[in-house]
């Protein structure tokens, strides 16, 4: 079955191009020249990938790709290669931080786009080999994670509101924030290096900025730890990345 790219520019002949060269390769694609109709064509049509221009009439890029990851109504895992015609540091950082999987500066080739879009597709898939027992519980410290039912749960700290201290309560990951988590798990009180997390979560051919897993460290925090700000258990070891300490 062949994989779906939703291509989202106002620039027609460009998506036209992209759209010959993603045929080409062996992909079905969808087409949006607006925001509005960019949110409309991942809701009914279901994606792969979204290929998305930043500069879009009606609604912006960095709103689509917002509203993609956070709204309930319209939100996909599917990766997300942002466009944009600039290359400030600010907004690729914007386009980490709102959930982009990747990013590419215009003008660019259209066979690197191809290699992107093929990269993004096959990390999109779990990079955590399952375990041999599939019952296995993880529980390192207030967390615990049932690799069978693909549930994380934490527990309540003393001054957490709206929870019972001490009780025990499910939170939602995203898909690579359950990988990141679960890695880290598995080495508790170990310095896991950034390396070893981005080809065990995204792939050893991972194409992206490495900011993507300070981002996804950051978000799991703000789920996990009490107080984000000063994380307690997801802890930075400067220079080799992150462990988690029970």
């Amino acid at each position: 079955m062949k994989s779906k790219v939703l291509i989202v520019d106002d620039e027609r002949m460009l998506v036209e191009t992209i759209e010959y060269n993603l045929q080409k390769a062996g992909y079905e694609t969808l087409l949006a020249f607006d925001g509005e109709s960019a949110l409309a064509q991942a809701r009914d049509g279901r994606p792969d990938a979204i290929i998305l221009d930043v500069m879009l009439p009606k609604t912006s890029g960095w709103e689509v790709c917002r509203v993609l990851r956070q709204d309930p109504d319209h939100r996909t895992s599917a990766p997300i290669l942002m466009l944009t015609a600039r290359g400030e540091e600010s907004d690729k950082v914007i386009g980490l931080e709102l959930g982009a999987d990747d990013y590419l500066v215009k003008p660019f080739s259209m066979r690197e786009l191809v290699a992107r879009v093929r990269a993004l597709l096959r990390r999109a898939a779990p990079a955590v080999s399952p375990p041999a027992d599939a019952s296995e519980v993880l529980h390192v410290g207030n967390v615990q994670m049932d690799i069978a039912r693909h549930e994380v749960r934490v527990q309540t700290g003393p001054h957490q509101p709206g929870h019972e201290a001490g009780a025990m309560h499910e939170v939602k990951l995203s898909l690579k924030e359950y990988e990141l988590l679960q890695v880290l798990l598995r080495h508790p009180g170990k310095a896991v290096p950034r390396e070893t997390l981005l080809e065990r979560v995204w792939g050893d051919d991972f194409y992206g900025d490495e900011r993507t897993l300070d981002v996804h460290i950051r978000w799991l925090r703000e789920k996990l730890e009490t107080n984000p700000s000063q994380p307690q258990h997801i802890l930075t070891i400067r220079g080799v990345g992150y462990k988690f300490k029970a």
